[in-house]
């Protein structure tokens, strides 16, 4: 079970760490009663190829680090959770507080980084709740506030999904997730909407939002086990926007694809 969960500790990292280190849209972490030590890493190096911009319409190639700690007491801190607390000792239950980050957000090429649905790397406070119904699957939760631009922080995104992990043998794993994400009238509007003045600004259409679903995403990939510290991973994902995310003049409307490998190590 610990091997297994540490798998997709590293795989979610890296799908999900952009240039700006965003993370994750879930918590992922080892159930505390399998914590065998005080504190459980993993680090690696890998290489991710990501759109550039949220409307999907540039794709790049960047290397980074993955990094990941729990400690027994609950305490996490991670390129993929965030910093954050634990508070369940069951080994069916996750849940508690986390501070994540929200990378800088370009939307598009066409505008320049004060455009409309731009935003700098901010903090994210928020919750989660995970249950493992059993080794191969969970459901999985989180809610974050503090998303926006520069002049209002009051957008909030909530997350819900299904994992499974299945181990096909000593030294490989295949792993999936498929999730859904919601974004009240504020996230919506400051990532997504245009308002006059930024119309004729930036000349594209005014555009309202409202609250609802925002995306839609696929993760799926494949561990190969090298000996008890080192493995290599590769996979990626698919994103699709959804209702006013997917409409605006701001987004192409386009499933964004990232593709990733790497080499980690557990401590």
């Amino acid at each position: 079970m610990k091997k297994t969960t540490l798998t997709l500790l590293a795989a979610t990292g890296l799908i999900t760490f952009n240039a700006q280190a965003q993370t994750s849209d879930f918590v992922e972490l080892v159930p505390a009663p399998y914590l065998q030590k005080d504190l459980t890493a993993t680090a690696g190096l890998g290489v991710v190829s990501l759109p550039r911009y949220e409307d999907g319409s540039e794709q790049e190639t960047k290397a980074f680090p993955l990094l990941d700690m729990e400690w027994k007491s609950g305490v996490f801190f991670s390129t993929i959770s965030g910093f954050g607390f634990n508070i369940s000792q069951n080994p069916k239950w996750q849940y508690g507080v986390r501070l994540g980050v929200l990378a800088n957000q370009e939307q598009s090429a066409r505008n320049n980084s004060s455009g409309p649905g731009n935003a700098t790397t901010d903090l994210a406070p928020g919750l989660f709740g995970n249950y493992l119904i059993d080794p191969h699957y969970a459901i999985l939760s989180s809610f974050q506030t503090g998303a926006g631009n520069e002049r209002n922080r009051e957008g909030l995104l909530a997350s819900i999904g299904g994992r499974y992990i299945d181990r096909l043998n000593a030294t490989n794993r295949i792993y999936g997730e498929l999730s859904t994400s919601w974004a009240n009238a504020r996230y919506m509007q400051d990532y997504y909407g245009v308002t006059p003045v930024q119309s004729v600004e930036y000349n594209f259409p005014v555009y309202d939002t409202r609250a609802g679903m925002l995306k839609i995403k696929l993760l799926m990939g494949w561990d190969y086990t090298i000996d008890k510290q080192w493995s290599v991973l590769t996979g990626g994902t698919l994103t699709h926007p959804l209702g006013d995310a997917g409409t605006s003049p701001l987004s192409s409307d386009k499933t964004q694809v990232i593709a990733y490998t790497a080499l980690y190590y557990k401590f």
